[in-house]
């Protein structure tokens, strides 16, 4: 099990493909007896496929491998992706998105994804960032409450007290960006950091919050263990927040670099297209490869029902494109531009610059 770093090598990373194609005949026969479309089809041939030798790359992800919001890289790296495309990845959790940036930055990392919210200040800065894909088209975050005092839009927000994991962080950002899309006045919610678990309910219960900002798993989680629960996006979903796959302008440079980068990519894209195959057999496959693994260890992994919903969340709502313009990891760029304007607009830009000098789709997949 792993939950921190995660790295494959020497007879962990064979055994790893060994056990994938045998889930891939599984996914096969499932296929072959009518429960499936074409859920075996992209890696069914991941273990003859892989090269011998494997190329070492360390990714760091904004926060721990600890939820389905990473089912990208986690899927790719215990279903062999990484592998197949001469890969011997790292996954190296750090605190937030200012210390993944920052990682990648320094040269710690040539890639790393992050929200829209936190990255375009830093593009506008001058940081020389460009976002090369893109892994999520909207945001998962919800607000949790309680039946007595529902909190189901901005406007009851208002005078009220919200919890979230940090202040200044993600889920502030895109609070704000909620409040000010309906005219609320910023100053008219109190934040509060709290922990953002299922045991923060009980505060929210005893009045002393209203309700708190969660993550999609964790909402899951506490709607089907708690009667009394409302769960929704409060308006959060509404404000433009896309997730990409970022690097620097220095290692589109690097020859070397763009081709790791763009068999990450392709690797991403093999996985998440299996994820979303698998839908039709209830991601059975999927969830028996991940727990198979012994590479993952969170609560929502699991439990059978808060893992469907989730990863049903994810094929259908986040990481496809909803307007139809992208394909898979594409970048959409009038969403790009248009979440520009919202941020200029909301007095998180300052505005006067072309957004579309720090993205590109030269380095996504072919579909």
């Amino acid at each position: 099990m792993v939950s921190a770093t995660t790295h494959p090598t020497g007879t962990a990373s064979h055994k790893r493909l060994a056990r994938t194609a045998a889930a891939f005949l599984a996914a096969g026969a499932l296929a072959l007896a009518g429960c499936s479309g074409d859920t075996s089809g992209s890696s069914a041939s991941a273990d003859a496929d892989a090269p011998a030798e494997l190329q070492k790359m360390l990714v760091v992800t904004f926060l721990p491998l600890e939820s389905f919001s990473f089912t990208p890289e986690m899927f790719a790296y215990s279903g062999g992706y990484f592998e197949k495309h001469g890969l011997d990845v790292e996954l190296q959790p750090v605190q937030g998105t200012a210390a993944a940036i920052q990682s990648l930055l320094g040269g710690s990392t040539p890639i790393t994804r992050a929200s829209t919210v936190d990255v375009m200040p830093a593009m506008e800065a001058g940081q020389e960032i460009t976002a090369i894909g893109t892994m999520a088209y909207k945001s998962n975050l919800r607000v949790v409450s309680v039946e007595d005092n529902p909190i189901e839009s901005p406007d009851d927000m208002e005078g009220q007290v919200m919890g979230m994991g940090s202040i200044g962080g993600t889920s502030e950002k895109m609070l704000n960006l909620a409040l000010g899309a309906d005219d609320i006045p910023l100053e008219s919610v109190t934040r509060q950091a709290v922990p953002v678990t299922a045991a923060t309910l009980e505060v929210v219960r005893q009045g002393q919050l209203s309700g708190y900002i969660v993550s999609l798993d964790t909402s899951l989680a506490i709607e089907q263990q708690n009667d009394d629960a409302v769960v929704t996006d409060a308006g959060l979903g509404a404000a433009p927040d896309i997730q990409t796959w970022i690097t620097t302008a220095k290692n589109l440079e690097d020859p070397e670099k763009v081709e790791q980068m763009e068999k990450f990519m392709a690797a991403i894209q093999e996985a998440v297209q299996f994820v979303i195959d698998d839908s039709e057999n209830d991601f059975d496959n999927v969830l028996q490869i991940m727990r198979d693994s012994g590479d993952w260890d969170f609560p929502a992994l699991q439990d059978d029902g808060v893992a469907r919903a989730a990863l049903e969340i994810y094929t259908t709502q986040t990481w496809v494109d909803q307007s139809g313009d992208a394909a898979l990891l594409e970048n959409n760029i009038g969403a790009w531009t248009s979440a520009y304007d919202t941020y200029v607009k909301a007095g998180l830009l300052k505005g006067g610059q072309d957004p579309e000098k720090w993205i590109t789709n030269d380095h996504v997949p072919a579909g």
